[in-house]
């Protein structure tokens, strides 16, 4: 598939022409809230063979055409791609996208059927028990896997299970391998004390990993996804003994284990939240994991990328360095933020569908902006009752630039956070770009 940039003056029925397609299908692939106006900055997903990408650093003096020179691509294409225009100066912004020397732009490449990556894909489920589970796995049919969100550890070793009679139901019909994931999840947070108290109790550990066991049989799961979140730095040595001592009673069934890991760069024991994930153990422990290469930008803090590609790519290249690459599934959003300004203002963001962030530019009226550092698009705009909001969120581009990584440092796959977020141009870039195992 193809990224068209919008810009000022750009009409859906001009782009279908142009590239011999119609409205219905441009609709169809990026699901526009309003078929007659579009937004400068606005990335469209367009039929065509598949692209990848790959990194090209803008020097001083560049015009479309020393690209075009350098690139083999036509400025045509070019133009369609980033939005730029040629005669455009150094620096000036159009449509989102930049020419400023020592920026990178990631531009389109044929992506051969040869070539073709075959990967896992991961998507985390909150059933709610009803028909609604069923339609979003059949929304996404071409996961590898479903967490279902979550099974609730307590403190004496029992488990509160998900209403996901449904989402089982849809997953072995659709041939997706349920996962169950047990979480210190206490019904409003991530609990640092239940967590302790279920690894350090050697009686409550053994009944919590039976009862894992047991659960995993009669409910048809093919394997035990451990998300255990704000642990002490010092509880360190019995998470890995706890995830060791669980992998061996649950392959001993015919189960796999997998284990959703906090990101970092770099490995701090004593770190707050992030000491307790010894990358280098934990990877020699599980068959494979999730790390969640998310939520820099959050409800309580300021505006920023969700998933910024420079800090993505960062722990990735950290995380490769101490645990094999074949192991490893990218996380990735299925949703932004919209934070009211000035920050801080006492109220915190609210969350948003990536498809809802780019209809409600639509909406608005407003120019999608593109950040370079974190390969981004965000936009602002002003409600009717005069306050200013700033939503960050993903994109076709965006979404597109970071499955790159998945290339370039041999990964296992890609996990989404959460599904039921309307995404659609993720899961038609996903079937493009990659082959996906079912297992």
């Amino acid at each position: 598939m193809w990224i068209h940039t919008v810009v000022e003056g750009d009409t859906l029925r001009d782009i279908a022409e142009r590239f011999g397609t119609s409205t219905r299908a441009l609709n169809r692939l990026n699901e526009l809230g309003d078929e007659d106006r579009l937004v400068p900055g606005l990335h469209l997903l367009v039929p065509g063979p598949p692209t990848a990408v790959r990194a090209y650093q803008v020097r001083s003096g560049d015009t479309l055409a020393t690209i075009a020179q350098r690139t083999g691509l036509s400025q045509e294409q070019l133009q369609s791609w980033t939005g730029i225009r040629d005669g455009q100066p150094t620096g000036q912004q159009t449509g989102g996208m930049q020419l400023t020397a020592g920026q990178t732009l990631y531009l389109p490449r044929p992506l051969t059927a040869a070539e073709k990556k075959t990967i896992e894909a991961n998507g985390y489920l909150l059933p709610q028990g009803t028909l609604s589970d069923a339609n979003i796995l059949r929304d996404t049919p071409s996961l590898t896997y479903v967490c279902m969100f979550s099974y609730q550890a307590r403190a004496d070793g029992t488990l509160v299970p998900p209403r996901d009679a449904q989402g089982l139901q849809a997953a072995r019909q659709l041939n997706i391998a349920p996962l169950m994931t047990v979480t210190n999840f206490d019904g409003t947070n991530f609990n640092t004390e239940l967590a302790h108290t279920l690894m350090a109790n050697g009686s409550i550990r053994r009944r919590l990993i039976e009862n894992i066991g047991r659960t995993m049989q009669q409910k048809g799961f093919r394997g035990v996804n451990v998300d255990f979140e704000h642990m002490r730095p010092s509880d360190r040595p019995l998470y890995n003994a706890f995830i060791r001592e669980l992998g061996q009673a649950v392959r001993a069934r015919g189960f796999f284990v997998s284990i959703a890991m906090g990101p970092k760069t770099s490995d701090d024991p004593q770190a707050s939240w992030m000491g307790a994930f010894d990358y280098r153990t934990l990877g020699q422990e599980v068959d494979f994991l999730m790390l969640m290469t998310y939520e820099w930008g959050w409800v309580g803090g300021p505006p920023m990328a969700i998933a910024p590609l420079n800090q993505v790519r960062a722990v990735l290249e950290y995380a490769t360095s101490v645990i094999p690459s074949e192991k490893i599934l990218m996380g990735m959003a299925l949703y932004g933020y919209d934070w009211p300004l000035p920050y801080p203002s006492g109220r915190r963001a609210s969350g948003i569908s990536n498809n809802s962030a780019q209809n409600l530019a639509i909406v608005q009226q407003v120019p999608i902006q593109w950040d370079v550092a974190s390969q981004s698009p965000y936009f602002r705009y002003r409600r009717a009752d005069g306050t200013e909001h700033e939503v960050w969120f993903d994109d076709a581009m965006s979404v597109l630039i970071k499955f790159q990584l998945i290339y370039d440092m041999n990964l296992r796959g890609v996990s989404y956070w959460v599904l039921g977020n309307e995404f659609p141009q993720a899961w038609y870039l996903m079937a493009d770009t990659f082959q996906i195992r079912k297992v």
